[in-house]
């Protein structure tokens, strides 16, 4: 019989990674799992508790959960957890033992470390996170794996332990409907399965080499073989990897530094954009940056300009023709619509977080039209109203209005084909995303994406959705709903 034994602490995460990595990563499942409890922690079990009835479900598996009145014990009293532990790992010696010892405080992880080399279980595990501020709360499978290690009983006390893993095992592979952030897990198969180095593709055409260390480092080729109705031209790929996130801003910095030093003035701040700054994901990027934020709030508010709005609308329904040729594409958005297609999500995403719109009674159109409505904004809330955006042209007619309250700034981003981008794993699953939404297709790897499909619905767009083809741990993805 099999057996895992572990404390349960105050992250459910913690308690949970460990025997997720061991089912997943080394198919090596328990029959029965004891957690050590005590009444501090009755919401974190009851949670750990749901997590494995859900591993239960996703993996086709029986395992037994022993919580009850004998595994409590008092924390005000560590003798008492040492001899539970210690008598409980006497009683299953004759069964194939594993003692983890990554969640709990550290006197727990001290004493059950302890109490399993002298009853010589048959493994000790230890789930080592990095960066565990970043990314504390999380499940395995939206962490990089880069960023955690699972150690043994050799690593921490270098005798070996006596378990056979059989390794990992594949499902029959599935196409797979999944959002951006849940790409996280088809990185980390990938990972798992010794593809740190791999080629992006659209058809034929090479659009990148990528290598997965600590960092990321996805090489653009000189020249992408780029330029139909289907898949747009290679300019759409620079735009997918600025909006991605793997081709930085290189003053995103300073964009902080204005915000902070307007701060002091006291007056209302807001954050407005130019069109091609929602094409670019600019206000997702502010959203995800912990920077903007003060005790969990945002610092800014948002407003975006009815012209904005207008000239993002006016391309969404821009299609392909019918035609059996164009497979999958056929009556879809062209690679334009596509493009504007994130801006209006963008939009979309500040408009849940009351973002107010703005209008000018002056007739005019385009960047004019643009700068017109944050000035009038700017004026009538008596705010600072940063408009961003990444066109000189735009800049500059906002600069004419300088001292209405309205601030332009103009982002400027680092990329030029044939060169190597780096950058964090999450930015290369957010450009996997922009890449396959806007180029339509991608192959990742030996995986397809693709980022159209007939039926593909506004919820789709919104949820931020891709399909995954040929992938063969959709167990992971049921673990992640």
């Amino acid at each position: 019989m099999k057996v895992y034994v572990t404390s349960v602490g105050t992250s459910p995460e913690a308690v949970f990674n460990p025997l997720w990595f061991l089912v997943e990563v080394y198919s090596w499942v328990p029959d029965k799992i004891y957690l050590f409890w005590n009444d501090e922690v009755t919401d974190v079990l009851n949670k750990v508790t749901e997590l494995i009835e859900r591993l239960k479900k996703a993996y086709n598996v029986d395992i037994e959960i022993i919580a009850d009145e004998s595994m409590k014990f008092s924390e005000e009293n560590p003798i008492e957890f040492r001899d539970k532990v210690s008598s409980l790992l006497q009683s299953l010696r004759r069964e194939e033992v594993i003692v983890d010892i990554t969640p709990g405080r550290k006197f727990m992880s001290a004493l059950m470390l302890g109490a399993g080399m002298i009853n010589n279980v048959e493994e000790i595990v230890y789930l080592h996170l990095q960066d565990f501020r970043r990314y504390m709360g999380r499940l395995l499978f939206e962490i990089p794996m880069v960023e955690q290690q699972l150690f043994f009983k050799e690593h921490l006390t270098g005798k070996r332990g006596n378990v056979k893993f059989p390794g990992r095992k594949k499902d029959e592979p599935q196409e797979v409907k999944i959002r951006r952030e849940d790409l996280m897990a088809v990185i980390n198969s990938m990972y798992i399965d010794g593809e740190d180095v791999f080629t992006v593709k659209v058809g034929n055409a090479l659009v990148g080499r990528v290598r997965l260390d600590k960092k990321v480092e996805f090489t653009v080729p000189s020249f992408i073989d780029l330029n139909d109705d289907v898949h747009g031209n290679y300019n759409l790929v620079k735009e997918a990897l600025i909006a991605g996130g793997l081709a930085k801003f290189r003053n995103w910095d300073e964009l902080i530094s204005l915000i902070r030093t307007l701060r002091a003035s006291k007056r209302p701040i807001y954050i407005g954009f130019d069109t091609n700054a929602l094409y670019f994901m600019v206000p997702s990027k502010i959203l995800e940056d912990p920077r903007f934020r003060e005790r969990g709030n945002l610092i800014v508010d948002f407003v975006y300009s009815d012209e904005v709005a207008e000239e993002v609308g006016k391309k969404l329904n821009q299609k392909l023709p019918y035609g059996r040729e164009y497979g999958e594409f056929s009556n879809q958005p062209t690679p334009k619509a596509r493009l504007a297609m994130l801006g209006s999500i963008e939009l979309e995403k500040i408009k849940m977080l009351g973002a107010e719109r703005t209008k000018s009674k002056e007739i005019a159109e385009g960047d004019t039209k643009i700068a017109l409505d944050y000035k009038v904004f700017a004026e009538e809330k008596d705010a600072n109203v940063i408009v961003v955006t990444t066109d000189d042209t735009a800049y500059s007619e906002m600069e004419a209005y300088s001292g209405t309250g309205l601030i332009p700034f103009k982002l400027e981003w680092e990329f030029s084909f044939g060169s190597t981008l780096e950058g964090t794993w999450e930015e290369l699953r957010d450009s996997i995303y922009t890449l396959a939404v806007l180029l339509g297709e991608l192959k990742v790897g030996k995986y397809s994406i693709l980022g159209i499909w007939r039926g593909k619905n506004h919820r789709d767009w919104r949820d931020e959705t891709v399909k995954v083809r040929n992938f063969e741990y959709s167990r992971i993805l049921t673990m992640l709903k």
